[in-house]
């Protein structure tokens, strides 16, 4: 009895001090937007958007197509919930996805796609709030939209930041959208501006996403290839800051192996779309102010 009373004790002293350890753990996984996302995907339903639906979607936020939201009020509704978690998530500054790119083209990816959807949907609550007189959520929502539009590139590939920049474009649309059909009030238009204001100029960052994809195990290169990858990896970079260097780029791209030469993104095209985003974001925040 003496010696069990003895290795209890023991086991006591040293499960005290892990205590706090373990609790500190616990709270730093907790903080991570990446699982209230997660959470959302989870609660969506009957939410798989067509691409007849997407194109509509993209006539309404161009001006060419009303809202009409008895067309849209029911898929809405079932998508509140999922809508509103994914909000509750931004209100958190950490998200880390948690692919594993070790992983290579096999690494899952599916968060993207899912993310496309849910984004698209919270355009469409937006508007749904709008047109039942609720400007004051319609704001918060896009604003919402914003911050998650950005997250979804958080530590991805060039194919996670394309998305993202779809979604940022659709909501910066969205603001487009309710500056014309309604008369927001000063302090709404402040807080879409100030969700916007803490996008850097260019919305997202471009380098880390192209440092990503070269970082991205590559079968079947030799020495050589990776070596070259490497290369083209430091220029590709640097050419997103300084975009006259892109005919050296191009031609050392066009020098690579084949497999590498597949497996890159268009200099030409980051570029384009990364000025595109830049560009729309410098009009919103003109609007706004």
């Amino acid at each position: 009895m003496k010696t069990l009373r003895v290795i209890s004790f023991i086991i006591l002293c040293w499960a005290v001090p892990l205590g706090p350890a373990v609790a500190q753990q616990n709270e730093q996984l907790g903080q991570n937007a990446a699982l209230r996302y997660w959470s959302a995907f989870a609660e969506m339903q009957d939410s798989g958007i067509s691409d007849q639906q997407a194109i509509e979607l993209y006539a309404i936020l161009d001006g060419t197509a009303p809202y009409k939201d008895l067309k849209y009020y029911e898929l809405v509704e079932k998508n509140r919930i999922a809508v509103e978690t994914m909000a509750r998530g931004t209100a958190i500054s950490n998200c880390d996805w948690g692919v594993d790119y070790a992983l290579g083209p096999d690494a899952p990816v599916e968060y993207v796609r899912k993310a496309l959807t849910l984004g698209r949907l919270n355009v469409l609550y937006a508007f749904h709030l709008l047109q039942n007189g609720n400007k004051d959520g319609a704001v918060r929502t896009l604003s919402a939209g914003v911050r998650f539009s950005h997250d979804v590139a958080n530590g991805g590939s060039f194919f996670a930041t394309l998305a993202a920049k779809n979604l940022l474009k659709i909501h910066i649309r969205a603001m487009a959208f309710a500056l014309h059909m309604e008369q927001l009030s000063a302090s709404q238009k402040s807080v879409l501006l100030k969700s916007l204001s803490q996008l850097s100029p260019d919305g997202l960052d471009w380098q880390s996403a192209v440092k990503r994809e070269f970082e991205i195990p590559a079968p079947g290169l030799d020495a050589k290839g990776s070596s070259a990858q490497a290369q083209i990896s430091t220029a590709f970079q640097s050419v997103l800051n300084n975009p006259p260097e892109l005919p050296r780029l191009q031609q050392m791209i066009a020098s690579a192996p084949q497999k590498l030469r597949e497996l890159m993104p268009n200099p030409q095209r980051v570029l384009d779309e990364k000025q595109d985003l830049a560009d729309q974001l410098r009009q919103m925040r003109s609007l706004l102010q």
